[in-house]
Order: C-alpha cells, then structure tokens, then sequence
C-alpha cells in the first residue's frame, strides 16, 4: 500500500470507531440521566440498566481509544524500522 493510501485506510478506521463511540457515550449520559433524573427512576432500575451501566462506558472506553490510535497513525504516518 501506498503512504496516501494507508492514510485514507486509517482515517476511515478512525472514524468509524468515532460513531460507535459517540454512541455509547449518549446512552451513558442517557443512563445517568434516567437513573439520578427521573422521579419514578426505582421503576427503570433492572438488570439490563446495571449492565449498561457497565458496558456502555467500558464500550466507550474502548472505540475512543481506538479511534485515537487510527487517526493517530493517519496523521503522524506509519514509521517503518
């Protein structure tokens, strides 16, 4: 592959990650909103809310790290040794 081309490959890769991150991030925010917010939150508290909230800054975490590693690596280049 060439230079431009790897670059492209790993902007595209880096935004890709960003979608899925950005969405975790809302339903973080959203979770936190339903659970502290919301004057009848005990009736949304179940099992699938304490996963959530678990997973969806975990999975956040993970699609933002790397998304910051692809476009990263797009911008500075690949060094080869």
């Amino acid at each position: 592959m060439t230079t431009s081309s790897t670059k492209t490959v790993f902007t595209i890769a880096g935004y890709a990650f960003l979608l899925p991150c950005l969405f975790f991030i809302y339903y973080t925010i959203r979770l936190l909103y339903v659970n502290l917010m919301l004057e009848d939150a005990a009736a949304h508290r179940t099992g699938g809310m304490l996963i959530g909230a678990i997973a969806f800054p975990f999975a956040a975490i993970i699609f933002g790290l790397l998304c910051r590693f692809y476009l990263n690596k797009a911008r500075k280049g690949i060094t080869q040794q």
